[in-house]
């Protein structure tokens, strides 16, 4: 028997986004969160998926967690009811790093940007063949027979480090949240330690000062070139079957 996945926290732009695409996708899931409205349950309520009030009762062998960045053990009984008892949980954006190995996945990070990049880029993959997307403005779309993930992937606190998409594009790099990085050169080592972790090509503005520097393109800039240019070429050609990545 599958389990179930609890979101604590789960009217969050990107937690509801996330609850609402494994729910298209077949699995089943529910969510804490407070009483309180937000616009993001509406898409929650709509597919019948429950929405509970915090309580540790939630907090059962059933189900696996996914908590929400904002919660932790000193403002959430669910978040304390786990670490307390020994019930492991994954935030957002670890359960989304190992979540995306089953598909060919495509990241789109950057300072500015990449909110309008992800759904363009979504909007195309859907309509050439079956794709799941997650963007950051709060909109997914899962599909149980989708090969392909088109997803957000945000630098703040680090946070898209556990992500090895198959491919990436990166918009820009500039000093963006003061209150975590401390100059831009903190910023462009964040960024450097995630175009590592691209596993086949990497798409960048070439005229930003920033990606010269990135390891990835310094190792081999003509190498990311031919993959860029076979990636599309990939892309275009739409057989039959539906479009063909390897």
């Amino acid at each position: 028997m599958s389990k179930t996945y609890h979101f604590i926290g789960i009217k969050g732009s990107g937690m509801s986004a996330l609850a609402l695409m494994l729910h298209q996708m077949g699995h089943k899931v529910q969510g804490s969160d407070v009483e309180k409205y937000y616009f993001t349950q509406r898409g929650l309520e709509q597919a019948g998926i429950p929405i509970l009030p915090f309580d540790e009762k939630n907090i059962t062998e059933d189900v696996e967690l996914i908590a929400g960045n904002a919660f932790r053990e000193d403002n959430n009984v669910e978040v304390a009811y786990a670490i307390k008892n020994g019930y492991s949980f994954k935030r957002y954006h670890e359960f989304l790093g190992h979540f995306m190995d089953q598909f060919t996945s495509f990241g789109v990070a950057g300072a500015h940007g990449k909110t309008s990049t992800t759904g363009l880029l979504s909007h195309v993959m859907k309509n050439i063949t079956d794709t799941s997307y997650l963007i950051g403005d709060g909109t997914g779309r899962g599909s149980a027979n989708a090969q392909y993930f088109v997803f957000e992937s945000d630098e703040y606190e680090r946070h898209f480090m556990p992500y090895h998409p198959a491919y990436s594009i990166i918009t820009n790099i500039d000093f963006d949240h003061p209150d975590y990085f401390t100059s831009i050169d903190d910023v462009f080592s964040a960024f450097d330690d995630y175009a590592k972790q691209v596993q086949k090509g990497l798409f960048v503005y070439g005229e930003d000062p920033h990606f010269v520097r990135l390891q990835p393109m310094r190792q081999s800039i003509t190498t990311v070139l031919k993959k860029m240019m076979t990636l599309w070429q990939q892309i275009l050609c739409v057989q039959r079957q539906g479009l063909i990545l390897r």
